[in-house]
């Protein structure tokens, strides 16, 4: 989503140790377009060595917790992963029930409930069949 962010930076910004894993699994966040599964995560960062999955499950908290990624549910009833944060605004999804992928849409391509007193968040997904499977 974003090759203009660096994974070392924001977490210093954020306050948090800039250990490899956290550079490493922020990284991968920010280098795709689209929400990614905890395995897909491990197979992204993979080449850069092996990581197991409670190190990957703490990283992914404490990087949610200090407002770097956000956590969604996809349309398959797993968990995703997306980049957050001052550069990287909310933003609903559209989820592909056919090849499973939940894909970060642009910030204003949805508008519901902006006007409505009160609203704090809104969580839209979009379900339906992605251009490249359409295509």
């Amino acid at each position: 989503m974003c090759s203009r962010c660096d994974p070392k930076a924001l977490l210093a910004e954020s306050g948090l140790k800039a250990t490899a894993q956290r550079v490493r699994v922020l990284g991968a966040v920010l280098a795709f377009q689209e929400a990614l599964s905890p395995p897909a995560l491990l197979a992204a960062i993979r080449w850069e060595g092996p990581m197991d999955k409670v190190t990957l499950y703490r990283t992914l908290e404490s990087l949610e917790a200090h407002g770097l990624i956000c956590r969604h549910e996809a349309g398959d009833g797993s968990v995703r992963y997306c980049a957050a944060g001052p550069d990287h605004p909310q933003h609903h999804h559209f989820f592909c029930q056919r090849c499973k992928r939940l894909l970060c849409l642009e910030p204003d391509a949805v508008r519901v409930g902006a006007d409505v007193p009160g609203v704090e968040q809104v969580v839209v997904r979009l379900d339906g069949t992605c251009a490249d499977c359409r295509g």
